[in-house]
């Protein structure tokens, strides 16, 4: 590991999910020494769990959240302008049932949605006939209105490890799976943390002049071990979509109006598969909201059922996806509302008497604005050197190979091993490519058909060794039955 030779750095960021990742590519580019830690893999938390919508906060209209749309209606279409490879315009279709809002009252508000973003994407429209109406139920759907926002080429958690890769060199370093430990010395002015690699056991000494805890949902924890009080905290919000086979005639995002709490439900065509969901759930602590519930299966089944010709029954689930939301509150918040009424605002706050932040909230659609406060406050404790450093390429040469049931190739092992910091077999499937949400039971198959291909790239993860291959599979297969298979039974099924 390259902590072996760098030992001091000017910014440490605790967190590798969107924030934690877009904070270091902009430190970087100004130049600072910088090193980026996670506790598990880059992306492993919220980020991996989105529906890939890169939006302008349409919801937010309802609780006239006109800041929160403004904002996030920029952001997106700063990243269609800029990231073209990554983000793509797309056409959502806004499903009205025949009892749901009033036909003006959806229309007028999607054309206020496209003033608030200046004009800058393709106006709204109506229509009552397209491709999808074959799909759903006559009393679902009587007219529907397309409007126009942006989605990610490739994957939430590719897209996070985009502003990891394009910077790792000796005086930027993104390490997962790594635990920080330490405290702040006020003689030198500097972090003296240990960091343990949890891998290997070993540890590595370093200082920092800074620390930017953008641990997502962690965050309040992280602060806590370190001793670091706020203002706020996070509240949570668990959402969970359901990965089905998708029909042919799927090819638009559809947005159906849940007809209570303003909320609405999406159907969200990716790859080989549709995403249901999600679900939006008040919970108490991380460990509740990352776990499935047989419950929420059944709600998704039963709302999927009810505007859809075709049946789905819990043996056509291909996948599982749960994610939390961090929501910005006060400190002293204590409330039993819809999680939908709370604020998706972001907020940077600063420890009184030591360089130290706490990114709070935040979302992939303005992940760069979020990125810019981090960067003008740490200057204020840690001035950038002189001179910015320009943007390395982010185009790589790809090595490709094949995976059963997935039809196109896949970044191989190897070389996400070699240029991604690949390092288990979750790793590779969840987040380096998307085999465990578009093959049955998380890529091992409905009925193991693919645990020996597993077992091939659980050995090669092992560097070549047997059983220590063995021993990874079936940790994962561990993983698989707890996740996925005891979900599905607790909601009837399997």
């Amino acid at each position: 590991m390259q902590l072996e030779h760098q030992k001091d750095f000017d910014v440490v960021v605790l967190g590798g999910g969107i924030n934690g990742a877009c904070l270091f590519d902009a430190l970087a580019c100004c130049g600072y020494r910088v090193l980026l830690l996670d506790r598990g893999d880059f992306a492993c938390g919220t980020s991996q769990a989105s529906g890939m919508l890169i939006w302008g906060g349409l919801l937010y209209l309802r609780n006239l959240d006109l800041r929160s749309v403004s904002v996030l209606s920029r952001a997106r279409d700063r990243m269609v302008r800029q990231m073209p490879e990554w983000v793509t315009p797309q056409f959502l279709r806004y499903v009205r049932a025949q009892r749901g809002r009033p036909m003006w009252t959806v229309l007028g508000g999607l054309w206020l949605y496209w003033l608030m973003g200046l004009g800058c994407r393709r106006a709204p429209r109506s229509g009552k006939s397209f491709p999808e109406l074959a799909l759903i139920k006559p009393q679902a759907v009587e007219n529907s209105f397309l409007y126009e926002e942006a989605i990610l080429s490739q994957s939430d958690s590719r897209f996070v490890l985009r502003w990891i890769t394009a910077h790792l060199a000796p005086q930027h370093i993104a390490a997962n799976y790594c635990r920080a430990r330490g405290q702040y010395n006020r003689v030198d002015r500097c972090w003296h943390l240990d960091v343990e690699d949890q891998l290997t056991g070993r540890n590595y000494p370093i200082r920092a002049t800074c620390i930017a805890n953008c641990a997502g949902v962690w965050t309040d924890q992280v602060n806590q071990e370190f001793g670091i009080a706020t203002d706020c905290r996070h509240a949570f919000s668990k959402g969970v979509y359901l990965g089905f086979r998708r029909p042919e005639e799927l090819t638009s995002h559809l947005i159906f109006d849940m007809g209570e709490h303003d909320d609405v439900i999406t159907c969200v065509p990716w790859g080989q598969v549709c995403l249901w969901g999600p679900t939006e759930t008040a919970v108490d602590d991380i460990a509740e909201g990352y776990r499935i519930t047989g419950q929420d299966v059944a709600w998704l089944l039963e709302q999927y059922n009810h505007r859809f010709r075709q049946t789905r029954g819990i043996d056509e689930i291909v996948s599982l996806r749960c994610g939390i939301r961090p929501l910005v509150v006060d400190r002293d918040f204590r409330s039993d509302c819809y999680p939908l009424d709370l604020s998706r605002r972001q907020k940077i706050v600063r420890d009184v008497d030591r360089p130290w932040i706490s990114c709070y909230g935040g979302k992939i659609t303005d992940c760069e604005h979020m990125a810019a406060r981090a960067v003008a406050m740490i200057r204020k404790m840690s001035p950038a050197p002189d001179g910015a450093v320009p943007k390395p390429a982010l185009t790589e040469p790809v090595q490709w190979e094949q995976f059963p049931g997935v039809p196109d190739p896949v970044h191989s092992l190897a070389w996400c091993m070699r240029h991604e910091s690949c390092c288990t077999l979750e790793d590779y499937l969840r987040r380096r490519t998307n085999i465990s949400q578009w093959v049955c039971r998380e890529g091992l198959g409905k009925h193991d058909e693919n645990e020996a291909h597993l077992g091939r790239l659980a050995q090669q993860l092992a560097g070549g060794d047997a059983a220590g291959g063995q021993k990874l599979l079936a940790q994962y297969r561990a993983k698989v039955q707890e996740r996925f298979d005891q979900a599905l039974t607790s909601a009837g099924g399997r």
